[in-house]
């Protein structure tokens, strides 16, 4: 879309502007349209606060050994949520046809696996509606009828049905999809395992570090442990990028003019934790969005100070 300028009197000029590039944290999924709320996400792992190093440190008295693991992972499942709302004089009219809406849409979607026990109903708010009655000079405030708000909220573990049921919602004027969470079903074993195998990184490291300095270990070890898990909400981001034109005036003449800016489009886009720094990191080219873990062990070791 171009700028469009349209001067009524006066000479003007047009400057060549600068590219504009702007870039702040941002927020979606597959995306839902929460990408356009506040990106402001309480969260402690994203892709600017995590450390991108690991440490080895010894002294006299004790070795410690840091390592860090990153996983990319798939999702196993999907909750999609959508939301609805109904308009009518009646609350019975109101009611009447949303749940007619809803009562097609779940029937539609069997047709791409999502069974009517995977869609849950949550009823949001029913509430008056006003409106102003305008005779001549006076305008009164009148009672229109009533408003009826649901959210559908669906699970499916298939990535690519998502796309097709906001398609079929929109036949039933379901049009806002007001996000999609991802979730894996083995949270624990995913952490079990990468402690294990963070236990064992830290053991080689500390038999190359004990070699290295003629040192041995005594005692049991203590450790600290960080687990996180990263989900695609918190790691978009959103940039504009585009040139633009300035109007100059000339000041000896003021007669008004009119500038009309087009609207510039906004791009969002995922932007995980970067692999860099980590001991380990599995699946790195995994190109599908999904949930990261971080997993980080600290290990102490006490060192024999008699030789």
């Amino acid at each position: 879309m171009k700028t469009q300028v349209q001067l009524t009197h006066g000479k003007s000029k047009l400057l060549i502007a600068l590219l504009l590039l702007t870039i702040s944290n941002g927020l979606a999924q597959i995306s839902g349209n929460q990408v356009y709320g506040n990106n402001n996400y309480n969260s402690n792992y994203n892709a600017e606060v995590l450390p991108n190093h690991s440490t080895v440190a010894i002294n006299d008295n004790v070795l410690t050994v840091s390592v860090k693991f990153l996983l990319n992972k798939k999702a196993d499942g999907f909750v999609m949520t959508l939301g609805l709302n109904e308009e009518d004089e009646t609350v019975a009219g109101c009611s009447k046809k949303i749940n007619a809406r809803i009562a097609g849409f779940i029937e539609k979607i069997k047709s791409v696996g999502v069974k009517k026990e995977q869609v849950y109903i949550d009823f949001i708010s029913q509430t008056k509606i006003y409106d102003f009655s305008v005779n001549e000079d006076t305008a009164k405030q009148i009672e229109k009828g009533f408003e009826i708000k649901k959210n559908l909220i669906i699970t499916t573990t298939n990535v690519s049905s998502l796309e097709k049921i906001i398609a079929l919602a929109s036949e039933f004027e379901i049009h806002d999809v007001i996000k999609v969470a991802y979730y894996n079903n083995d949270t624990d074993t995913i952490h079990t395992s990468l402690f294990e195998e963070a236990l064992v990184l830290a053991e080689a490291k500390k038999v190359r570090y004990m070699k290295a300095f003629g040192k041995r270990i005594i005692g049991t070890p203590t450790a600290t442990e960080e687990f996180a898990t990263v989900f695609p909400k918190t790691q978009y981001k959103t940039y504009q990028a585009f040139e633009t034109a300035e109007i100059e005036t000339n000041y000896n003449n003021r007669n008004p003019y009119l500038k009309k800016i087009a609207r510039k489009n906004k791009t969002f886009y995922y932007d995980g934790i970067s692999s860099a720094g980590f001991d380990k990191v599995m699946h790195p080219n995994q190109t599908e969005v999904g949930i990261q873990y971080v997993m980080t062990l600290t290990m102490h070791y006490k060192i024999d100070t008699s030789i």
